[in-house]
């Protein structure tokens, strides 16, 4: 395969480090956030403190820290790091808005705000899975919500890089290829990640006893088909299929010249073996602790590596196309 140069765009980095740092701790606090989240959820903790925005009846930064006990001390934290991302999403929102206003920060600002909006829906989302005591739609809703938050934030870090502006050494008919790969890998995880949630609030988890069999065989016998083994069975139907699409994905990387294709493609290949053996892990423990927030942890990365690839295959073929027209 013939190898085109990396050039740089004639688009400049955005002013400072600033602003990259802030997006940089943005995703990573989200990460950390989601986590909480899975461990509030496989402890049971989620009405450990029953009202909201208040905790016991006192301001949340104002709740005696000799308290943080058992549940309180998984629910109270989660909505601590909540609201410092909550206000991380708000910085940011000022800082790329006193930005030059230039047509190429218009996505940026555009970004920002939609992050903004969506962490102040799901915050809202939070408050009312407590107040309505964990209805099933509205606890799915905060999942899916806080992973296309996510999504923003990492959008948001990768393009207040400098190399956002770096055109890949790759043929744009390589580009594409992996592109539509990629296209099809992240938008199982996004279907995968709204079953788990749909399994993990329905309290389906443990709806199948065994793994990797179901019921000792491969399709759910029918005496015990019922709505819980329903989603359990499609989650797992789906997390093997992802697991396929993701081995091809690896595979294909380490294969091309893609920039950071052995961290790309072993990442995938590990990250993906590893959810299912935790996912295994988990019926076989009955759903102990440890291994049910592992299983949204590394759920989250899945989500995170596949939204990052899909980001930069996105952006490395539209700097190629404008390269060569230039």
């Amino acid at each position: 395969m013939a190898r085109v140069p990396a050039i740089e765009s004639p688009i400049p980095v955005l002013p400072g480090r600033g602003l990259q740092r802030l997006s940089q701790v943005l995703a990573f606090s989200t990460f950390v956030l989601i986590g909480l989240g899975g461990l509030v959820n496989s402890t049971g903790s989620g009405l450990s403190v029953p009202d909201w925005p208040t905790t016991y009846g006192r301001h949340l930064f104002l709740y005696p820290l000799s308290e943080w006990r058992g549940g309180i001390l998984y629910e109270h934290t989660h909505r601590l790091v909540a609201a410092l991302v909550g206000f991380l999403a708000f910085v940011q929102v000022l800082w790329t808005w006193l930005l030059p206003r230039e047509e190429r920060y218009r996505w940026l600002r555009g970004v920002s705000l939609t992050a903004f909006l969506l962490v102040v829906v799901q915050g809202v989302l939070g408050g009312l899975t407590v107040m309505l005591r964990l209805p099933t739609a509205i606890s799915v809703s905060h999942a899916l919500v806080a992973q296309i938050f996510f999504a923003c934030t990492i959008l948001l870090a990768l393009g207040t890089s400098s190399r956002w502006h770096l055109v890949p050494p790759l043929q744009m008919v390589s580009l594409r290829r992996f592109f539509r790969i990629s296209l099809s890998v992240w938008s199982v995880s996004f279907v995968q990640i709204l079953f788990g949630a749909l399994t993990r609030h329905t309290y389906s988890a443990l709806a199948i006893p065994d793994f990797p069999l179901v019921f000792g065989g491969i399709f759910p016998p029918a005496w015990a088909l019922n709505e819980q083994v329903f989603l359990h069975y499609l989650h797992r139907l789906i997390g093997f299929v992802l697991a396929g699409l993701m081995f091809w994905q690896g595979w294909e990387l380490c294969r091309s010249q893609v920039p950071g294709r052995y961290i790309w493609g072993i990442g995938s290949i590990v990250l993906v073996l590893g959810q299912v053996l935790v996912g295994g892990w988990l019926v076989w423990s009955l759903r102990a602790v440890f291994p049910t927030t592992l299983h949204v942890v590394l759920g989250t990365a899945i989500w995170a590596l596949n939204t990052m690839l899909f980001i930069r295959l996105w952006r490395w073929q539209w700097l190629t196309q404008h390269a060569q027209l230039a």
